[in-house]
């Protein structure tokens, strides 16, 4: 039965006829079971083709390694992932991490580190892959939906399985929380349609079956929690439920006001806990010079470049670095983009006399997105290709929307439609195709930050990326890589420390302290720094200077192993040997393996 109001009018303000979008066993009376039967088949069908297009796409990124670009961080270096007990859930749960609270997403690279250890990436990305596979179905799910057209939802669907700027969630480990939480975040929109089905604000509700609002609403409460224990940017989740709301012409009420308090409250404290734990990043943050004014047309100009990427995805890079404002063509852009922004903004508001439908896809996407516009900016990139995974499915949504009503459209000739056919076809081809060249870029560390310097070779951040990745195995390549980024920025701290690690390797001592100094001389709190120079003042002799360069470091970074460790070095040569081996037990407690020899080493 076709749900009505009471002018006879569907939810959607369409009359059901010829022309309805309803699946066929809501538009006629006859047989309704089987038309039902013939509908899942090929809603099946559709969605099974998009994900197997999408399992091949990517079936290559399981050959793919770990990137020195926090897969250290979160899995070889994050010593809670080492071991699965109550105390690690404990800390997990309870614990910011890196800048970060994502419990759940960690929790999952626990279950990984049990089985795969740091050896081989291949379970980490298999784990993604399948994720991304679900998140393609959940996408077609939510899409036919709200939009009872299998097509539109088969478009939307395969876009977002395949286009590129998505590679970065799928094919980079540490991205796990944007398929995890997108996974949560989708499941939870869906219920949502259900509970909105169940009041007979969507259609092909069965008026015999018992109702099950409540069940549906607090599945959609609880897969919202999950997606906020998965990655912070679900805070937005509730603004979603109120822009489906208005998609489906729900009428405004103090219920439907009060019935989203409980998903406000979870985002409220959420929220906090994000800001909590970024405070320290944010801290962190790059100073860039940017008036309100060169702030709002920077930030216009990311919208801008967004949108333009999801049909011209040219440019691709793990970093997209603040643009220069007012040079050259660029600087016409980033002025230009917000002519362009209200262009698209007005057409949204005068479709709303014909349509809510690409009111509401602009708007799904601005609010999966606005959190991370640099709005308030920290961190030296303007935009990143990670952000888009939820947030273009509103904008793909929009693009389904306008082929199907051209498709649909009874006045357009055959040869018209073919040609429009031909289009969507060639346009996912090159994102397949692209998409594949970058998942190859993410393979390892020296393949993704060659790219880095081939799309940004006047950026400083980008030597820097290359040098930290050459480090190991190509050595004079990691000097020259730090030592043109500290060209091209001399305050430029991490990169004089980096460089004078290598020197003192070398045992160029000199030219090791050197850079320290210079490191030190920009950031006085770089903790690295200072336990480093500790390190090569006792090495020359001067033992008071060096305990007081790592006393620092230890007070700034209470649990920095390594610190210990040296410590107890600079001890030992003070003849304490009672004091080094305090530390080294501080630091073998901390899962240093070096302080644990060296505590068999010189025993009491």
């Amino acid at each position: 039965m076709r749900s009505t109001s009471k002018s006879g009018v569907t939810a959607y303000g369409k009359k059901a006829g010829r022309n309805s979008v309803l699946p066929e066993s809501h538009t006629t009376g006859k047989g309704p079971k089987l038309k039902n039967k013939i509908s899942i088949s090929k809603d099946n069908l559709l969605a099974g083709a998009v994900v197997l297009v999408t399992f091949l796409l990517y079936l290559h990124s399981l050959n793919n390694g770990f990137v020195e670009w926090d897969d250290p961080d979160y899995l070889h270096d994050n010593l809670v992932v080492h071991q699965l007990g109550w105390e690690q859930l404990k800390t997990i749960f309870t614990s910011f991490y890196s800048g970060n609270y994502h419990p759940l997403t960690t929790f999952t690279f626990s279950l990984e580190y049990a089985v795969s250890d740091y050896h081989s990436a291949t379970l980490y990305h298999f784990n993604n892959l399948w994720l991304h596979l679900v998140n393609v179905l959940l996408v077609f799910w939510f899409i036919r939906l709200i939009s009872r057209n299998r097509l539109t939802a088969a478009i939307v669907a395969l876009l977002f399985g395949i286009h590129p700027m998505h590679v970065e969630s799928v094919a980079w480990i540490s991205e796990r929380k944007d398929v995890l939480y997108g996974a949560f975040f989708l499941s939870g929109l869906i219920t949502w349609c259900y509970y909105l089905r169940e009041q007979g604000l969507l259609p092909e509700k069965n008026p015999e079956r018992p109702r099950k609002e409540q069940k549906y609403y607090l599945l959609t409460l609880l897969f919202f929690f999950f997606s906020l224990l998965s990655k912070s940017a679900a805070v937005v989740f509730p603004l979603v439920l109120l822009l489906i709301d208005f998609l489906v012409k729900r009428r405004f009420s103090l219920k439907l006001l009060v019935e989203k308090i409980p998903f406000f409250a979870l985002a409220l404290i959420f929220g906090i806990l994000a800001l909590l734990s970024q405070a320290s990043a944010i801290n962190r943050g790059v100073a860039l010079d940017l008036s309100v004014v060169n702030r709002f047309f920077t930030v216009n100009y990311a919208v801008f470049r967004y949108v333009a990427m999801m049909f011209y995805p040219a440019g691709l890079s793990a970093y997209h670095p603040y643009p220069v404002i007012g040079s050259g063509s660029q600087g016409a852009m980033i002025y230009l983009s917000l002519l362009f922004n209200l262009i698209i903004a007005g057409i949204a508001v005068y479709s709303m006399k014909y349509t809510r439908k690409f009111f509401f896809g602009l708007i799904f996407f601005l609010l999966n997105i606005i959190l991370v516009l640099q709005i308030l900016p920290f961190g030296g990139a303007l935009m990143a290709e990670r952000y888009t995974y939820i947030s273009y499915i509103g904008l793909f949504y929009i693009l389904a929307c306008q082929v199907v009503t051209a498709f649909e459209k009874a006045g357009l000739s055959p040869a018209l439609k073919n040609i429009l056919l031909g289009i969507l076809i060639l346009f996912s081809g090159l994102l397949y195709l692209s998409s594949y060249q970058r998942i190859s870029t993410w393979k390892d560390s020296i393949s993704l930050f060659d790219d880095v310097v081939a799309k940004y070779p006047g950026n400083y951040l980008a030597y820097y990326l290359r040098g930290s990745a050459r480090q190991e195995k190509d050595i004079a390549g990691a000097i020259s890589d730090y030592s043109q980024s500290i060209t091209l920025e001399p305050n430029n701290p991490k990169s004089f420390n980096n460089r004078g690690n290598i020197f003192s390797a070398g045992r160029k001592y000199n030219e090791a302290l050197s850079d320290y100094n210079s490191a030190l001389k920009f950031d006085s709190t770089l903790t690295e720094a200072l336990n480093n120079r500790g390190a090569i003042k006792a090495i020359n002799g001067d033992l008071n200077g060096a305990l007081k360069d790592i006393n620092k470091a230890l007070m700034i970074r209470p649990g920095y192993s390594d610190a210990y460790r040296n410590r107890g070095l600079v001890r030992l040569q003070m003849n304490d040997l009672n004091s080094a081996r305090a530390d080294w037990k501080r630091a073998a407690g901390l899962g240093d393996e070096i302080s644990i020899k060296l505590l068999n080493q010189y025993k009491e």
